[in-house]
């Protein structure tokens, strides 16, 4: 018998894509090792890796090497998003690129089954890639230079696959993509689809764009609200429009403010989160001030706070040129302020945040 093993870093399209690939293995007539201390060491070993962050590529190309020297027999398959350029010379090793991974499980439609058993499958979650790639160019992600291409699952391939994940017994889909806002068939029109074709119990996401947010996505929540998430995960990165400029953030603080004050009316009981970035070439202590004071007004119940990191041949290295990086000891106390707040009460939403 023909095991193999799948390790996963980063975002939730990278641990679809693995799913993914795990189902063709399996077709493919491999078992899975779910097991790290099962007896049976792997014949292939599927890493996908993540770039997002100076310290994730490291931790990618540590599990590489990790993995290599654990099992030297084995052959691995490295994908993702990390610079690899420093072990290519490692035996063994394979690397398929972002753009032959999306043909090579295309062909699946996004349909994985049980026997994948990832670590939602045992809550009857699903992992719905329906997105990949960026063309969006925010100046501090490497995103679009690794997954320089758009694609999409089509709304019927979609209703097919989470037709199929009901019958699978799985309960709820997770929506997730690279850039869900650049969804071609329109990411609102996906959710309606879903919701009046499939009878699936629960819909939720793995985070939503602030632009996919308009008012078709907020009539659905009045129509179908016990079968859409009450938690969105909208990652904004900065309140402070000097600094969303500089990132090439497609809004501004008065779009933030609305859309969630929108999101707030329609939804009851809502719960947000985001991402935010701390450290940013140019931010000063006001362009800071601006992004703490709206997340105290926005109540967030959940921050991702990630401290500002120059990623190779982005504009915002350039800007870290431009602009003195601030010190370690400032970007720590930012941080630890930002993610303070999810513990405070927050201020009353009719509030405008101070600037």
């Amino acid at each position: 018998m023909k095991y193999f093993s799948v390790f996963n870093l980063g975002c939730r399209v990278n641990a679809a894509e693995t799913n993914l690939f795990a189902q063709t293995l399996i077709n493919e007539g491999f078992t899975p090792r779910h097991s790290r201390k099962s007896g049976n060491p792997p014949s292939i070993i599927f890493i996908n890796t993540c770039s997002v962050t100076a310290k994730a590529n490291v931790e990618s190309l540590g599990l590489i090497r990790h993995l290599k020297k654990q099992y030297p027999q084995a052959q691995i398959v490295i994908s993702g998003c990390a610079d690899t350029k420093n072990i290519k010379n490692l035996p063994n090793l394979s690397f398929l690129p972002n753009t032959n991974k999306e043909t090579k499980l295309n062909i699946l439609k996004s349909l994985y089954d049980t026997k994948v058993d990832d670590k939602f499958s045992h809550t009857h979650r699903y992992l719905l890639k329906v997105q990949a790639g960026c063309t969006a160019a925010c100046s501090y992600c490497t995103v679009p230079l690794r997954r320089p291409y758009l694609w999409f699952l089509t709304i019927n391939d979609a209703v097919n696959t989470v037709n199929q994940t009901v019958i699978n017994d799985y309960q709820e889909i997770i929506i997730t993509g690279v850039n869900l806002n650049q969804y071609a068939p329109g990411f609102s029109n996906l959710v309606e689809a879903l919701l009046t074709q499939t009878k699936i119990s629960l819909i939720s996401f793995g985070s939503i764009p602030l632009l996919c947010i308009d008012n078709k996505f907020l009539n659905l929540y009045k129509k179908y609200s016990p079968r859409l998430s009450h938690f969105l995960h909208i990652p904004l990165q900065s309140g402070s429009d000097k600094i969303l400029k500089l990132m090439h953030r497609s809004y501004t603080k008065k779009i933030i403010l609305e859309k969630i004050r929108n999101l707030k009316l329609e939804i009851k009981n809502l719960s947000i989160g985001t991402d935010i970035i701390v450290g940013f070439p140019g931010e000063t202590e006001s362009d800071f001030k601006e992004t703490l004071n709206l997340c105290k007004h926005i109540g967030f119940q959940k921050i991702h706070v990630f401290r500002f990191s120059p990623r190779p041949h982005t504009p915002a290295q350039k800007l870290s040129q431009k602009y003195p990086l601030l010190s370690k000891t400032e970007i720590s106390k930012r941080s630890r302020l930002i993610r303070s707040l999810i513990f405070q009460t927050t201020l009353p939403s009719h509030q405008t945040p101070e600037t």
